[in-house]
């Protein structure tokens, strides 16, 4: 496995936990959607390094 494929790994991990952890305490609306995409973001930079 590639150094770049486990931090992609990682970091999109720990924001989709962020992004459920903020949902499951009430944060707003906006503030979660802006987490998911980010960890949206990051779950496809992985499938790509990982592809490629």
């Amino acid at each position: 496995m590639d150094n770049h494929l486990i931090l992609l790994g990682i970091m999109t991990a720990a924001l989709f936990v962020v992004a459920f952890q903020a949902w499951r305490i009430g944060n707003q609306k906006r503030d979660v959607a802006l987490l998911g995409a980010f960890g949206g973001m990051f779950g496809l930079g992985t499938a790509a390094v990982a592809v490629f």
